[in-house]
């Protein structure tokens, strides 16, 4: 006679729940976190089960921020929030547009006025007028011009550096076009977020007034929250505005100061042309007996 079988001394595979294809499924209370599903969360890297429960609290909050689209989160801060957006887009378009603006007439480009005060200082116009005409920065342009007019005397100098010199500032004009744009974004943004956050701080209190005592923190909260949106948004923009705004005035203050030191050379070629050493200071002396 078969003895009967306990059901309570069955293998532990006979008592482990079965996967859809018939392997043993792991037991989720003790290797890791199930989720909504029923199913066990594994770590990619390793393959095994992962404990989520200590770190989703205290993530919550940032990947609910981080998971809202950007378009959604200037939605949320209202026209305010649609204006600083605008002033982003031309903000980084005109970045650009300057970009390749300083990049199409060579403005990085200006070590080659080392090679014209040499030119010029051995007399030789000619091999510094072929440095010049090769060079596309705004000072080899001003610089060719100025070696067509003639220096002899002190009276042609000054009316050569007149001219060389109206020259220049029509190039500076040139390379300064936008950057007052620039510069109204920087200062204008934050005060338009400042503005939104006002706007938000009010609605928010205007809705507790209503409430009267029946009060809900969420809404304090929530209108707080908008509220201080505007503000960050105009800050984001305004800090990268800020930087391309001082950062393309020191270009256009470095090329200024290349068209300055290449038309005091040309307009006193003749004082280079019979100097048989050169200093450092040079070109400030020029400068200084130019004017």
């Amino acid at each position: 006679m078969p003895e009967p079988v306990n059901p309570l001394a069955a293998s532990d595979d006979a008592q482990s729940p079965l996967a859809s294809d018939g392997a043993i499924a792991p037991d989720a209370t003790a290797t890791g976190t199930l989720s909504s599903d029923g199913t066990v969360i594994l770590d990619p890297a390793t393959g095994l089960p992962m404990d989520t429960t200590a770190t989703t609290q205290a993530n919550s909050m940032t990947d609910a921020f981080v998971g809202l689209p950007v378009i959604e989160q200037v939605d949320r801060a209202g026209v305010v929030g649609w204006v600083l957006a605008a002033m982003a887009l031309i903000g980084l378009v005109l970045f650009f547009y300057k970009l390749v603006g300083f990049l199409r007439r060579g403005v990085f480009a200006d070590g080659f006025v080392r090679d014209v005060e040499r030119h010029l200082s051995d007399g030789d116009e000619t091999q510094a007028a072929d440095l010049l005409a090769r060079r596309r920065h705004p000072a080899a342009r001003i610089g060719l011009s100025g070696l067509s007019l003639s220096v002899a005397s002190a009276d042609e100098r000054e009316a050569a550096s007149d001219l060389i010199a109206a020259r220049a500032r029509k190039e500076i004009d040139s390379l300064n076009g936008g950057l007052r744009i620039m510069s109204a974004i920087a200062v204008l943004s934050p005060l338009l977020g400042l503005l939104g956050t006002v706007m938000g701080m009010i609605e928010a209190f205007q809705k507790m007034e209503g409430a009267g005592s029946r009060i809900d923190p969420s809404v304090l909260s929530g209108g707080i929250w908008l509220a201080l949106l505007t503000t960050a948004i105009g800050l984001v923009v305004a800090i990268p505005a800020t930087a391309f705004h001082m950062w393309m005035q020191g270009v256009i203050g470095r090329a200024a100061a290349v068209m300055e030191d290449v038309c005091t050379m040309v307009v006193n070629r003749g004082e280079l042309a019979h100097r048989t050493t050169l200093g450092a200071s040079n070109v400030s002396e020029l400068r200084h007996a130019a004017e």
